[in-house]
């Protein structure tokens, strides 16, 4: 029978390799959860780092870095908003449609929505701000209580911000990146 304990080897070893391949890491504070994703590949090693509230059915307002990135002061991770639909339906935002973010303190940041379909076929809507903009928006983000996030006659989202600032600062230490700016 050796053939077969060489084979039931490789198996273990094949599925060893697969969960060492990609893990993910999840925590939350708050209002807000942090998710990262570390992928190993015989080129790189990365993580994938997002901090979001929303979710369960609901837009999500997120901030996105990815390890491999310049890092602040050169870019900031990305703040969007995330609105997907069920099947057959359509997402509010549509294509094109200029998308605000107003934060409780009145300031306004913009940005614009991009409206497409996932690999499943199912709508899903992007509201991103420019990337020279993603720095005002976090530390709006920071010092406010809640941020809406809306479209020409329509409302996306209200999304509290409390735990935003350890959320952020937890994404910052797993995906290596400075604070500065936004926390300091």
């Amino acid at each position: 029978m050796p053939s077969l304990r060489i084979v039931f080897s490789g198996l273990l070893l094949s599925a060893a390799t697969v969960q060492t391949a990609s893990a993910q890491d999840f925590w939350s504070y708050k209002d807000w959860n942090v998710s990262v994703e570390r992928v190993q590949s015989e080129e790189d090693d990365y993580q994938q780092c997002v901090i979001f509230t929303g979710g369960d059915g609901l837009p999500t307002v997120s901030a996105e870095f990815f390890s491999g990135d310049a890092g602040p002061p050169y870019s900031y991770p990305e703040v969007k908003v995330t609105e997907r639909a069920i099947r057959g339906y359509a997402t509010v935002m549509a294509n094109g449609d200029p998308i605000s973010f107003t934060f409780d303190d009145g300031s306004v940041i913009r940005g614009a929505a991009e409206a497409v379909f996932d690999e499943d076929g199912f709508a899903v809507a992007f509201g991103r701000l420019a990337q020279q903009d993603n720095l005002l928006a976090l530390q709006a983000m920071r010092g406010n209580a809640d941020v809406t996030v809306s479209g020409p006659g329509y409302e996306v989202i209200t999304a509290s911000l409390s735990g935003f600032s350890a959320a952020y600062l937890k994404m910052a230490e797993v995906c290596g990146f400075s604070t500065e700016g936004v926390l300091d």
